[in-house]
């Protein structure tokens, strides 16, 4: 008698052994794609953050996953190459990019953001190239004492409307210490070549002086130097007609420049590299474009 209930009992406690086992299995089982299924959540709506931290919870119930970790560590990928785009480290970025574009079986979200990062980066490299090459070239005729023809070349860098985009920063704004730079040597010059004569023709009345002074500087320039010290004498921003510095015909002021410039910042560009007229242009084509000054910030000058 006595054996037969010890096998009943044994019986019992193998039976809520195995049912606390099955049980503890299938809410492990639950949490494990709940979290996976939060993290592709999260991925969709680019809190990248959140996804690293229900990917991670994955693996705790689900210990060495290949697909949590999988997910997880093409999530830091990710993560580490828009940081690296952010701080304009582009090589790095695109190195990270790619990897996230190579997982195989991974988030399909993340390979299509990462692909479509890839194209961005690649033509942001070959920006760089280029306005390298043309502020290289406007600093060798700065070198050369030629101002007129090194702010030529820097206009074509400050015509072209990319060049404004926060991922050149750095190079615009050693275009800008440039320009200021050719501007305060044509004025030099002219201001030399002005006193030189001034002096040869002391003898004269001040009237003729004057003239003549005026007259030997000109001469003293070459035809591209006379025009690009009439285009810059005496100013640090380029000289433009009365009519782009209106907006509906009416002249933008300094209060409205201002205010253009917070707005301009708040969108993620770098208003303070921009010159006066570069805030009045931006303005002129929101305008035309029918936008808000914060819309075609975000969308022409990024």
């Amino acid at each position: 008698m006595k054996k037969w209930v010890w096998v009943v009992a044994t019986i019992v406690v193998a039976l809520l052994i195995g049912g606390y086992a099955y049980s503890n299995h299938h809410a492990t089982a639950k949490e494990y794609q709940a979290a996976m299924a939060n993290g592709r959540t999260a991925i969709q709506s680019k809190h990248y953050t959140q996804a690293e931290s229900y990917f991670q919870n994955a693996l705790k119930r689900r210990l060495n996953d290949k697909t949590a970790q999988r997910y997880l560590t093409q999530t830091q990928r990710f993560v580490s190459a828009e940081n690296a785009l952010d701080d304009l480290h582009f090589a790095s970025a695109q190195k990270h990019y790619q990897t996230v574009q190579d997982t195989k079986n991974g988030s399909q979200v993340l390979t299509k953001r990462a692909q479509d990062r890839l194209k961005q980066v690649k033509t942001i490299r070959g920006n760089v190239k280029q306005f390298k090459k043309l502020l290289t070239q406007a600093q060798g005729q700065n070198e050369a004492l030629n101002y007129g023809q090194s702010n030529t070349t820097l206009d074509e860098l400050f015509n072209n409307s990319k060049f404004r985009q926060r991922y050149y920063k750095n190079l615009y704004s050693q275009a800008l210490a440039l320009r200021k730079v050719n501007n305060a040597g044509q004025t030099a010059s002219l201001a030399s070549s002005a006193s030189s004569t001034a002096a040869a023709s002391s003898s004269e009345s001040s009237a003729t002086s004057s003239s003549t002074a005026t007259s030997s500087s000109s001469a003293s320039l070459t035809s591209s130097e006379q025009a690009a010290a009439k285009n810059y004498s005496g100013s640090n921003e380029y000289t433009v007609t009365k009519k782009q510095k209106e907006l509906n015909g009416k002249t933008i002021t300094a209060d409205q420049i201002a205010s253009a410039r917070k707005t301009i910042n708040a969108a993620g560009v770098q208003a303070d590299a921009m010159s006066d007229q570069d805030v009045r242009v931006a303005l002129q084509q929101a305008n035309k474009k029918d936008m808000s000054l914060s819309a075609y910030a975000k969308q022409y000058l990024q």
